[in-house]
């Protein structure tokens, strides 16, 4: 069994986990414990999520007589996925339940027990829907996404961050000199990184953010070299459905100590 935790790089596996199962439809098996009814099982279906407010989404199925003050269970068919939530808020037609703390990817022989728990025949028909968890977090140094091609949040995100972010004098002077103009933001802001010499996610202070690029605050240098690729997975709390992807041009010590580095990236052509 694998285990995927609501950290920061779980969170980026999570965001991948949801896309893919709102965006196929995937039939979601839910069930919950009662002393009076014993178990009950229905099927359901992820209509919405929000990860940054840590909140999904699902169908209520006809019928069923939810509990909001029990642990609620679901199982993915569709990735051999399950994990356990709370805080069930009911609506008219959905029900709202909290991000779990960590997700299971199950094995084949862990399949079957599912069968006994739900009553549900998901034996080995649905091997080949096994999610491939290493596909989630691998990270795509190549592929570049246009705005064009982004999800409609990343979009309405990516275009106010860049809009908002206003130039300081020091920029103002020197804007039309630059093919994109730039900006150091009034107060500290952060951003998720991932490079290629490491598989854990960094976060780090923005130093300068504009269409054409992003400039960072790292003290692990050797985590960037100059020509490498870094992919931007999150910007604040927003996680992007698909990364920013960038080239490491330069490395520049900001305090007297070489301590602390600007880290200046260039982003691949496209993308915002």
């Amino acid at each position: 069994m694998k285990v995927f935790k609501s950290d920061s790089q779980g969170i980026y596996a999570y965001q991948k986990i949801f896309k893919h199962i709102h965006s196929k439809g995937s039939k979601i098996v839910i069930w919950q414990l009662s002393s009076s009814t014993g178990r009950t099982v229905a099927n359901s279906k992820l209509s919405s999520f929000q990860i940054e407010s840590g909140v999904l989404n699902f169908e209520i199925p006809s019928n069923y007589l939810m509990q909001q003050s029990a642990p609620i269970f679901f199982y993915s068919e569709d990735g051999q996925l399950i994990f356990k939530s709370e805080g069930i808020v009911l609506d008219k037609d959905h029900f709202s339940v909290s991000l779990p703390q960590e997700i299971k990817l199950l094995e084949e022989d862990e399949v079957g027990q599912i069968k006994l728990i739900t009553g549900h025949d998901i034996s080995t028909i649905w091997k080949s829907k096994r999610f491939n968890f290493d596909d989630v977090i691998k990270v795509d140094f190549g592929k570049v996404v246009g705005m064009t091609d982004r999800t409609s949040r990343d979009r309405e995100f990516l275009d106010n961050e860049f809009t908002r972010v206003s130039l300081e004098d020091e920029d103002k002077l020197y804007a039309d000199k630059r093919e994109s103009p730039r900006a150091r933001p009034r107060v500290d802001k952060w951003v998720k990184v991932l490079s290629q010499k490491t598989p854990d996610v960094q976060l780090l202070r923005i130093f300068d953010l504009s269409r054409g690029g992003i400039s960072f605050v790292a003290m692990e240098v050797d985590f960037f070299p100059v020509g490498s690729k870094i992919n931007i997975v999150a910007i604040e709390e927003h996680t992007l459905d698909d990364p920013l992807v960038g080239e490491v041009m330069s490395h520049r010590a900001i305090d007297e100590l070489d301590i602390e580095f600007k880290i200046g990236c260039k982003f691949d052509e496209g993308q915002a």
